[in-house]
This record gives C-alpha cells, sequence and structure tokens, in this order.
C-alpha cells in the first residue's frame, strides 16, 4: 500500500464525517426549502443514498469471502455483482447523494459550504479506495474499472443493462 494512502483516507475521512455531520444537524435545525419540487427530489436522493449504502454491506458480505467474525470490508474475492455491477463505490457515492439531497431539501445556503467540502472529500476517498482495490485485486480490478465507472449512476446503469441485454 502507498504510505500516503492510509494518511489521505484517514483526513478524507475525517473530513467527509464532519462536513455530514454539519449537514445533517443543519437539517433538522433549519426548515425545509421553499421549493417543492426540490424538496421532494432531495427526500429521492436521501432514500436512493440509504439503499446504496445498505446493500453493499449484503452484497460483501454474500459474496466477498469475509472471514469469520470480521467487518464486510475485509472481502478477500472482488465483488462484480449487485451494485457493484453498476458502480465501482456504491457506498461513496450514497455519501455525495446524501450531501446532495440535504442541500435539496433545506434549500440553505448554510449546507452547501460543507456538502460541497464532504463531496470533494469523498471523491478523493474513492480514488484512494480504487488504488489501494488495484493493489490488492491487481489485474481483475484493472478489468472491472475499465468495465464499471467509478461513482456515475447513470452511466453504469446504462453499461449494466448492455451487459445484460447481451447476456
Amino acid at each position: 500500500m502507498h504510505a500516503a494512502g492510509p494518511r489521505l483516507w484517514t483526513v478524507c475521512f475525517a473530513v467527509f464525517g464532519v462536513a455530514m455531520a454539519a449537514q445533517l444537524c443543519l437539517l433538522f435545525l433549519l426548515p425545509t426549502g421553499r421549493s417543492s419540487w426540490l424538496g421532494g427530489l432531495g427526500w429521492g436522493l436521501f432514500a436512493l443514498s440509504a439503499v446504496l449504502g445498505w446493500s453493499p454491506i449484503v452484497a460483501l458480505r454474500r459474496r466477498g469471502a469475509v472471514p469469520k467474525g470480521r467487518s464486510y470490508v475485509h472481502t478477500t474475492h472482488l465483488v462484480t455483482s449487485g451494485p457493484y455491477a453498476v458502480v465501482r463505490h456504491p457506498q461513496f457515492l450514497a455519501g455525495d447523494l446524501l450531501a446532495a439531497a440535504v442541500m435539496c431539501i433545506t434549500q440553505h445556503w448554510a449546507t452547501v459550504l460543507p456538502g460541497v467540502v464532504g463531496i470533494a472529500a469523498n471523491r478523493l476517498s474513492m480514488f484512494a479506495a480504487d488504488r489501494d482495490l488495484l493493489v490488492k485485486f491487481g489485474e481483475p480490478y484493472a478489468e472491472y474499472m475499465a468495465r464499471v465507472p467509478r461513482a456515475s449512476l447513470l452511466v453504469g446503469s446504462w453499461r449494466w443493462l448492455r451487459r445484460y441485454r447481451r447476456r
């Protein structure tokens, strides 16, 4: 593992965590915004964030050959099905969607700064994750990277549909 990797991850996770904590506090402290369609979009993003945040746990537990008694993050096999067939980092994408959801729901400037900072830190974490997973899984992960986008739900869904129709 690259020496800067663990430090980058630690800093990015800390920044993301603080930003999301600030946003979630503001979600409960601020009134919802005036635009009902934007608020509805925000709640939809919030729900999608929950699905993308929790479904990888099930997928990794079932298909990742996690050693008994270990966390789902300690997979020993590359998982490319379920949410991982659409995007490489569904949980990171869930974080981005959560940040965007809070901004849409509150429609308040005070949620934009922590949201943007959180998304930026989260994106840096995705780059670090790709580097680490490439080291861990090697060529199969490089092939997976070429086939499945990092966190683009639209591109990933389109590619998944094309692969699914070819079967």
